[in-house]
C-alpha cells in the first residue's frame, strides 16, 4: 500500500489595503526619506494654497487671468520637481537631501513674481513670505537662515523697485519704500529667531547623545564588573537562570565551569593589590580569548569567575575549559619590572534536567575544592 502525502501549496500574503500601498508609493517605506516628503508635500500644499489665495484676491480687483495662471503653474512644477527629486532619490547626493533652501529660495522667489503680478493686493504676498520662513525656521542653521531671509530682501527689492519704476501709479515709490523698510526690519529678526531655535536644536541634540551615553554606561555599570570588563556576578546569575529555562523548554543542556586563580593570595601579599589588579585584568583578556563567541564569561567575586558553556555537553566543555587553563598557564604578567606566572584550576559540571542552578553551581564548586586540594593547575570535571 502506498500513502501518498501531498503538500499544500503556499498561498501569496494578502495584498495591502489600498491606501497602505498609496502611502508606499508616495513616501516609499523608508522612515527618513518618508519623513523629508512628508516636508516637501507640506511645502507643495502651502504653495498650492498661496497660489490659490493670490489668483483669488486678484479676481476680487479684477485682475487678468492670463499671467497669473503661467505665473501659478510655474510655482507649483518647480515644488513638484524637488518632490520627485526626494522621491526618486536624487536629493541623496547633497549634504541636506531634504533641499530646504532650494525649496525656500524658490518659493520666495515666486512670491516676489507674485508681489509683481497682483498690484492692489500685493500685501497678500508679505504673510506667504512669512509662511515660506516659518517653514524652514525649525530646520536651518543661523547662518543659512540669514542667506535665506537676504536673499528674500533682494528678491522683493527688485521686484519692488521693478514694478515702481514700470507702473509707479500702481507701485507707488513711497509705499514700496516702506514695504522694503519693513521687510529690512523683520527679516533679520526672522533669522535671529532661527538661529536661536538652530541653538536650542543643537543643545536638545547634545542632551540626547549624553543621556543616552549615561543610559549605556548606568547599563554596564549594572552588568559589568569595573576592574576586568567581564559581566558582574548578578547578571550572570539571571543569564544562567535564563539558560536553566531553555534547558527546560527544548531538553537540551549546558555546562558551568567555576574558576579559581591559583595562590592569588601570595601575589597581593607579595607585589601588593596594584599587582593582583593586573593579574585579575590579564587573565581576563587570556581567558576571553581562549573562550567560544557562545560562552559568557563573569567574575563571580575575588579571583573567582564562572564560565557558562551554553548548548554544550562534558566532552567538548572539558576540552574548552582544557584550553583555557592551558592558555593562562602559558601567560606571563609583567609588573614591576618583573613576569609573574599564573594559573588556573577548574571545576566544571553539566546542568542536569530537573535539577536548580544553584545545585549546578555546588557540584561546580565541590569539583573546584577538588582541583585545588589535587595540586592546583587542572580541571576537575563530574
Amino acid at each position: 500500500m502506498t500513502t501518498r502525502t501531498t503538500t499544500a501549496p503556499l498561498l501569496p500574503p494578502p495584498p495591502l489595503p489600498l491606501r497602505h500601498r498609496l502611502r508606499d508609493l508616495l513616501l516609499t517605506t523608508d522612515r527618513v526619506q518618508a519623513l523629508r516628503l512628508r516636508q516637501t508635500a507640506l511645502a507643495l500644499v502651502l504653495m498650492a494654497f498661496s497660489v490659490a489665495l493670490l489668483q483669488f484676491a486678484a479676481w476680487l480687483v479684477e485682475l487678468p487671468q492670463g499671467p497669473l495662471n503661467w505665473w501659478a503653474g510655474f510655482s507649483v512644477a518647480g515644488l513638484l520637481l524637488v518632490y520627485l527629486a526626494i522621491r526618486s532619490g536624487w536629493s541623496l547626493r547633497f549634504a541636506d537631501p531634504s533641499l530646504t533652501v532650494p525649496q525656500m529660495s524658490y518659493a520666495i522667489a515666486c512670491s516676489a513674481v507674485g508681489y509683481a503680478l497682483v498690484g492692489p493686493v500685493r500685501g497678500v504676498a508679505f504673510p506667504i513670505l512669512m509662511v515660506i520662513l516659518m517653514f524652514g525656521m525649525f530646520k536651518l542653521r543661523a547662518r543659512s537662515a540669514l542667506g535665506v531671509s537676504l536673499f528674500a530682501l533682494l528678491c522683493f527689492g527688485i521686484s519692488m523697485a521693478w514694478m515702481s519704476n514700470l507702473h509707479p501709479q500702481a507701485y507707488p515709490w513711497a509705499v514700496e519704500l516702506t514695504h522694503f523698510l519693513m521687510l529690512a526690519c523683520m527679516l533679520p529678526a526672522v533669522s535671529l529667531l532661527a538661529g536661536r531655535l538652530s541653538q536650542i536644536r543643537l543643545r536638545l541634540a547634545t542632551q540626547k547623545q549624553e543621556l543616552a551615553q549615561a543610559l549605556e554606561q548606568i547599563q554596564a555599570m549594572a552588568t559589568r564588573d569595573d576592574l576586568t570588563g567581564l559581566l558582574n556576578r548578578r547578571h550572570m546569575q539571571t543569564l544562567m537562570e535564563q539558560e536553566t529555562q531553555r534547558c527546560v523548554r527544548n531538553g537540551r543542556s549546558y555546562c558551568v565551569a567555576l574558576l579559581d586563580i591559583d595562590h592569588f593570595k601570595r601575589i597581593n601579599d607579595g607585589y601588593g593589590h596594584s599587582a593582583g589588579d593586573a593579574v585579575l585584568r590579564a587573565f581576563a583578556e587570556a581567558a576571553q580569548g581562549a573562550i567560544r563567541s557562545a560562552d559568557v564569561l563573569a567574575r563571580w567575586g575575588g579571583e573567582e569567575f564562572v564560565l557558562m558553556l551554553s548548548d554544550t555537553r562534558m566532552p567538548l566543555a572539558t576540552l574548552g575549559v582544557e584550553r583555557l587553563r592551558e592558555q593562562v598557564a602559558a601567560l606571563q604578567v609583567e609588573f614591576g619590572g618583573q613576569w609573574l606566572q599564573i594559573t588556573v584550576s577548574a571545576g566544571l559540571t553539566e546542568h542536569h534536567f530537573g535539577e536548580t542552578l544553584a545545585q549546578t553551581l555546588e557540584r561546580a564548586d565541590m569539583l573546584l575544592y577538588e582541583a585545588k586540594s589535587h595540586g592546583r593547575n587542572r580541571v576537575m570535571t563530574q
